[in-house]
């Protein structure tokens, strides 16, 4: 599961390159691991829709695996009783070059997982009419997107006037290389918002595809790790904003507004 599966799109994605356009595989030097933190996001998706809201978790963990250090980020209900089957949407990152390793969805409907090595990913869906597997040549590393993007942006040193433009995987448009979208990212202003916890200061960040197909504003932190407080999702002609209702650092519970 994603933040906006409802409608089969996903969340936003964010690694760049500071002071340089363009710059593929310079983007993960940027980011600072020693600025993510393990967390705990409680989301309320889609917060206009009809019949109201969609509660969503969103954990950031550090796993060691096989020697290697990753940052792994899960989104799944709260009340997992509510699916019939284990609900999830998984991203492992590279806690040094914030590459990503692997992507998992599972949903009632479809399983989705993707592989990534240095010059090519493979993807593999699995659904009810069968399975199918595409293999996306690579000419230059991509950066995550969907759950992955969250440590990602936590990690970098925002401030406005930021910009540049990366690659992206897109899980949701596209087959084979088509799947590969240039994204540009920028920090359009320090501002303050008001949100179900109060007034916010934040940095407003937008993302958007090359190609138009989609575009996210995200209203995230001020201090680092620049986790959100608010993602605005656009893809065709449907909009969805979602909300944090409250955020844990490790064993501090940072909420309403101590989490500034």
């Amino acid at each position: 599961m994603c933040l906006f599966r409802r409608y089969g799109i996903t969340s936003a994605v964010a690694i760049l390159c500071f002071g340089f356009q363009g710059c593929g595989h310079r983007a993960a030097q940027v980011a600072v691991p020693s600025e993510i933190r393990p967390a705990l996001l409680v989301w309320q998706t889609d917060i206009h829709a009809a019949n109201g809201p969609s509660p969503l978790l969103e954990t950031i963990t550090s796993v060691l695996t096989e020697g290697h250090r990753i940052w792994r980020v899960t989104h799944y209900p709260p009340d997992p009783t509510t699916s019939t089957v284990n609900e999830f949407d998984l991203y492992d990152v590279d806690a040094e070059t914030f590459r990503p390793i692997r992507s998992v969805m599972q949903t009632p409907e479809f399983r989705l997982e993707i592989t990534f090595a240095p010059d090519a990913a493979t993807l593999r869906r699995v659904a009810k009419d069968g399975t199918s597997v595409e293999r996306i040549p690579l000419s230059k590393p991509v950066m995550p997107e969907g759950p992955g993007s969250t440590v990602f942006l936590a990690g970098l040193p925002l401030k406005e006037g930021f910009t540049t433009e990366f690659p992206v995987l897109d899980r949701w448009s596209g087959t084979g290389s088509s799947r590969v979208k240039t994204v540009k990212l920028s920090v359009i202003e320090r501002k303050r918002i008001a949100t179900a916890n109060g007034s916010k200061e934040v940095f407003e960040v937008e993302v958007h595809a090359i190609d138009d197909s989609f575009r996210i504003v995200e209203h995230v932190r001020t201090r680092p790790p620049y986790y959100p407080f608010r993602v605005e999702y656009t893809r065709g002609s449907h909009t969805m904003v979602s909300d944090v209702g409250a955020m844990i650092f490790g064993s501090e519970d940072i909420r309403s507004g101590n989490i500034d």
